[in-house]
């Protein structure tokens, strides 16, 4: 199971997309766990995304990038060390 504040942790390395939040975690996180723990982050304001509002936590759109995600100000404050 992957939790909000171990996507916190990844993200102390820097941004990243998903899949990079993924090789961080070492490739143990089911992607499905892992967008729901990103979602909730974004969703209590800890991470940022450079996604369009449309798209989904994967960064999945018609035809952008894929979303890179960072920390906010409450994310860095929040994250585990």
């Amino acid at each position: 199971m992957t939790d909000s504040h171990v996507v916190l942790r990844a993200l102390r390395g820097g941004p990243a997309t998903l899949d990079a939040l993924g090789a961080r975690l070492g490739g143990t996180a089911a992607r499905d766990a892992l967008a729901w723990a990103l979602d909730d982050a974004l969703e209590r304001g800890w991470v940022g995304s450079g996604a369009a509002p449309d798209c989904g936590p994967d960064g999945v759109c018609s035809t952008s990038a894929p979303a890179v995600f960072s920390l906010t100000p409450a994310g860095r404050a929040t994250a585990p060390r």
